[in-house]
């Protein structure tokens, strides 16, 4: 059933014709030769090739592939990144007006949807994971309460944490049903729990859920902003969804995007217990090399994820001796670097470095403590207010004033205050921290200064 890859099989289909039509490097007869063979697949919708916003043909079946891989109703590519996810499943279930909550620790993406929607927004403090007081989840009880508060449309959680930690996500589903509230779930980094459910941690598709967004692109074998978006029970209050995703994406989607998706639908829905083994020898073999280099690691609730660190060095600086040796981790913060390993398969290689660190010249400093975001537990910001006027106004002075621009450390892309926030003292221990590496937002962060509303 999970054999074929009707998108792959459809390009191979069209690799001799004569291209007539767009793109215009005439299926890479523009570049030099070496490029050559991989825009060959680089097409658009021409006869056979089917059609993502109508698809009646390889797309189709392969969204119907996707689906059954997952054990969903109803899947669909997106190439647009799982950020045109968020926004598609947010825009498509909550109306001006509308009250959600959400988490501290979503994805810019999120917040710039319920930006969109024009909703209240409950924000719920996270969960401190203890061993790296990285933020993971929220508490069951703070869930409740924030429920009681008023009627809530829909919760939005982000499952797995960047870093790898899940949450009790099923007791918190448990209690959005008994208000009626609809489940929305950015699980961007657990695309490949569907792999082996003894290994990885189970899926928000099979805990209730009502949308799960998955960044295919992160930890499976598909090209950059290749995204998965389910609805696992399909009813008529989610219909809009598939509208969004149209007005949302781009009208000349990328087949090679579609056909990276297609081929790592296959690659996942055939993972099998010898793959498994295969993986855990490779993390075995990368733990031990770790370990030798009496480096400190901690090991998430998902095994493809390693979370790194070395006394006496932040993570920035430790990410830098990493890179210094052509090991690039996927990012670096106040005391970590993060690694994350791929899902290989039997027959493939990964091989963990055979020599060690070189630690001799390396300065060594006792650590500070970095500032703790002292954030209420429940912050209400209502629906953005786009006439309001602001100004830029010098960081010592926006304490008790309000938030008119994001910033956001990225990665990961979680924002450290929201438009719409009150300013704290403790806001600005975390702005001037942030600022000395990279984030997005914060137009003019670098002159100590934040926008606020007048």
């Amino acid at each position: 059933m999970q054999n074929g890859m009707p998108i792959v099989e459809a390009l191979e289909r069209h690799m001799e014709i004569a291209s007539l039509h767009v793109p215009g490097h005439k299926n890479g007869l523009l570049f030099p030769g070496k490029y050559r063979e991989v825009l060959r697949y680089d097409l658009t919708e021409v006869s056979g090739l089917d059609d993502l916003h109508h698809p009646e043909g390889a797309i189709r079946e392969a969204q119907q592939l996707l689906a059954t891989c997952y054990d969903v109703d109803r899947s669909y590519m997106l190439v647009n990144g799982s950020t045109v996810g968020n926004l598609a499943m947010i825009l498509g279930t909550c109306k001006r007006g509308d009250t959600v909550i959400v988490t501290r620790d979503c994805h810019k993406s999120v917040m710039h949807a319920l930006d969109l929607a024009g909703v209240h927004a409950i924000y719920l403090a996270t969960r401190k994971e203890p061993q790296t007081e990285t933020a993971n989840g929220v508490e069951a009880r703070l869930l409740r309460e924030a429920l009681q508060i008023q009627p809530v449309r829909a919760v939005i959680f982000t499952y797995p944490s960047y870093y790898g930690f899940g949450f009790d996500l099923a007791a918190c589903i448990t209690i959005c049903r008994e208000f009626g509230a609809l489940v929305l779930v950015d699980e961007a980094h657990g695309v490949h729990f569907k792999a082996d459910t003894s290994l990885f941690p189970v899926s928000a598709t099979r805990l209730g859920a009502d949308v799960v967004v998955h960044s295919a692109h992160k930890t499976l074998p598909a090209l950059t902003m290749g995204s998965y978006l389910h609805i696992p029970k399909w009813r008529e209050e989610l219909a809009e969804i598939p509208r969004y995703l149209q007005m949302l994406q781009s009208s000349s989607p990328s087949y090679l995007i579609m056909a990276s998706l297609d081929y790592a639908r296959h690659y996942v829905a055939n993972y099998n217990k010898q793959d498994a083994r295969a993986f855990q020898k490779m993390r075995a073999d990368w733990l031990q090399w770790l370990r030798q280099n009496k480096l400190t690691v901690i090991t998430p609730d998902d095994p493809l994820k390693l979370i790194v660190r070395k006394d006496g060095l932040s993570g920035f600086d430790l990410q830098k001796i990493f890179e210094g040796k052509n090991y690039y981790p996927e990012l670096a913060d106040a005391n970590h670097i993060l690694l994350t390993l791929p899902l290989i398969k039997e027959g493939m290689e990964f091989l963990a470095p055979q020599t060690l660190l070189d630690w001799e010249g390396v300065e060594f400093v006792t650590m500070t403590k970095q500032p703790t975001d002292a954030i209420p537990a429940i912050t209400q910001i209502p629906a953005s207010d786009e006439a309001r006027p602001t100004c830029f106004e010098r960081l010592e002075n926006t304490i008790g004033k309000i938030a008119a621009e994001m910033v956001i450390p990225y990665p990961p892309g979680i924002p450290i205050i929201l438009i719409g926030e009150k300013i704290t003292a403790m806001h600005i221990e975390m702005l001037l921290s942030a600022k000395t590496n990279h984030y997005q937002g914060g137009e003019k962060l670098q002159e100590d200064k934040l926008k606020i509303f007048i």
